[in-house]
């Protein structure tokens, strides 16, 4: 009888280096061990069963999102970022159209991964809004973003009159990579400080830009890069001082946030032109 089944391309290469050595095939070498485990199990019954290993598994919190490590550099990342009080509904704080709605928030989801070296795999929206409105958001949201986007709920039980739109952000994190500022780094940020109806009119940093600065981190130009969140400058510049044991030092005001319409990064030399020193990680 043939018997058809896939291995690990690893186990493929110790198979054949065996099968080398001892002057058999593959094929007779797979059957020799398959014999054996099968008699090892026969004889020894109770005392040896085979199981399978689970890893242990980690997860840390950073800011808006948690990772969980599964061990041989395996790591799954979920992040969430909500809207609210922008859009057509009438009690709006904000009014905009929804296509302008779903570019800003989809430009702060890719800012985001880039920031966090996630791959994103998939997207989960919910809202707190009829299925009408949101499905219009989904497919203008579906448009502006790299990934499968999954609508996950809505409220259907009373009308609303304001909108309200979550994304959860699931995708591989790069932990090879190093995202870690050092005392003495000296703190640059990148883009504006947008907030309320500014986002509406201007963009911010764009992805392109981000997607330099990342690589700048990658090729040891900068130390970190961090997203500026709705918390503040003062708050991201402060975080990245605390995972280098240190203090910010800040020589602008860093209380006003903005969804990621600029970064900050930490290096001994400013990694990109078009940033402005701010402070310094003492």
């Amino acid at each position: 009888m043939i018997v058809n089944f896939r291995i690990d391309k690893n186990l493929v290469k110790r198979l054949d280096e065996l099968s080398s050595k001892f002057l058999i095939s593959r094929s007779e070498l797979i059957r020799h061990a398959i014999v054996l485990y099968l008699s090892t199990l026969e004889n020894l019954g109770f005392y040896f069963k085979p199981s399978l290993v689970i890893p242990k598994m980690d997860f840390y919190e950073e800011r808006n999102s948690v990772t969980f490590d599964l061990g041989n550099f395996i790591t799954i990342s979920s992040f969430v970022i909500s809207y609210a009080g922008i859009g057509e509904k009438e009690n709006d704080s904000i009014t905009t159209s929804l296509d302008k709605v779903a570019e800003i928030m989809a430009n702060q989801a890719k800012i985001e991964c880039l920031c966090r070296f996630i791959e994103p795999k998939v997207a989960l929206l919910s809202t707190g809004n009829d299925v009408e409105y949101s499905l219009r958001f989904l497919k203008e949201f579906k448009s502006k973003f790299n990934g499968k986007v999954i609508l996950a709920s809505t409220e259907n039980i009373v009308s609303t009159t304001q909108s309200f739109f979550s994304i959860n952000i699931i995708g591989m994190r790069d932990i090879k990579i190093r995202n870690t500022p050092k005392r003495g780094d000296r703190i640059f940020l990148y883009g504006e400080i947008l907030n309320g109806e500014e986002v509406i009119d201007k963009r911010g940093i764009s992805v392109k830009k981000v997607e330099k600065l990342r690589n700048a981190v990658i090729e040891g130009k900068a130390n970190s890069i961090f997203p500026v969140k709705s918390d503040g400058l003062y708050s991201v510049c402060n975080y990245a001082a605390s995972i280098a044991g240190g203090k910010a030092v800040l020589r602008v005001k860093g209380d006003k946030g903005c969804p990621s319409t600029a970064v900050i990064v930490t290096a001994d030399e400013k990694p990109l032109n078009g940033g402005i020193e701010i402070g310094e990680i003492f």
